[in-house]
C-alpha cells in the first residue's frame, strides 16, 4: 500500500542538494545491528562504505567495493538509529562529488595523457585537452548534480514518516472494516429473525383468566 504525503507533514518531500563540506575525518556512530554477521553491515563495513563513498560519490560502486549491494545500503539508511550514519552519508557524497568535479576540471583544462596505438602496439602518448568537457563544466550544468541529489538524512526522515503514515492509515482501515463487519453481523441477525418469526405460542403465550 502506497501513500502520498499530505500537505500538513513537516517533511512533505525530501530535501535535495549537497551539504557543506566539513574538514577533517568523517566521524559517525555506526548503525546498531540486532545480529552481528561477519558478512553483514558491521561497524567496520559501514566505515569502509563511508570512506569509499567520499572517494567516488557513487553509492552503488561504494557498496559493491565492500561486498554489499546498494539496496542493502539504502535499507541500512532507514534502520533504527541511523541518524549519524545518514549525516556521514551526506558528507561523504558531498566530498566524493567535489573530488570528481576537481578531477574533471583538471582533465578539461590541463589535459590527460592518451596512448596512441598503431597495429595493436602503443607507439607514443600525447597530452590532450578535452574541449567538450570544458564546455560542459563552463555551461553551469555541473550544479545540477547538487541541486537534484536527494539528501540521505532527509530521505531517511521522509521514508520513515511515509511508513508511519501508511501504518496509521492501514490501522484505521482495519478498524473501519471491523466496525463494518460488526454492524453487518447485527443486520444479518435481524434479517434472519424476520425471515423466520417465532411461533405465537412461544413468543406470546395465551393469558389464563381466573374465574
Amino acid at each position: 500500500m502506497t501513500t502520498e504525503p499530505t500537505a500538513d507533514w513537516p517533511f512533505d518531500r525530501a530535501v535535495t542538494g549537497l551539504v557543506d563540506i566539513v574538514p577533517g575525518p568523517i566521524d559517525f556512530t555506526p548503525v546498531p545491528r540486532l545480529r552481528r554477521r561477519r558478512n553483514g553491515w558491521t561497524p567496520e563495513a559501514q566505515r569502509a562504505f563511508i570512506d569509499a563513498l567520499s572517494e567516488c560519490g557513487c553509492v552503488a560502486r561504494s557498496a559493491r567495493s565492500i561486498g554489499m549491494t546498494p539496496r542493502s545500503a539504502y535499507r541500512l539508511l532507514e534502520s533504527e538509529g541511523a541518524e549519524s550514519f545518514a549525516e556521514a552519508w551526506d558528507q561523504a557524497i558531498a566530498r566524493g562529488i567535489e573530488r570528481l568535479r576537481s578531477e574533471a576540471f583538471d582533465r578539461a583544462f590541463l589535459g590527460t595523457w592518451v596512448p596512441i596505438v598503431r597495429r595493436g602496439r602503443i607507439v607514443r602518448t600525447e597530452k590532450r585537452v578535452c574541449n567538450r568537457l570544458a564546455i560542459a563544466l563552463l555551461s553551469g550544468r555541473d550544479g545540477s548534480v547538487a541541486d537534484n541529489r536527494e539528501r540521505a538524512s532527509s530521505r531517511r526522515r521522509y521514508r520513515l514518516k511515509l511508513r508511519a503514515e501508511n501504518e496509521r492509515r492501514t490501522a484505521e482501515q482495519r478498524r473501519r472494516d471491523e466496525i463494518w463487519a460488526e454492524h453487518q453481523a447485527v443486520l444479518d441477525r435481524i434479517e434472519a429473525e424476520r425471515a423466520k418469526p417465532t411461533p405465537l405460542s412461544i413468543s406470546a403465550p395465551p393469558r389464563i383468566r381466573r374465574l
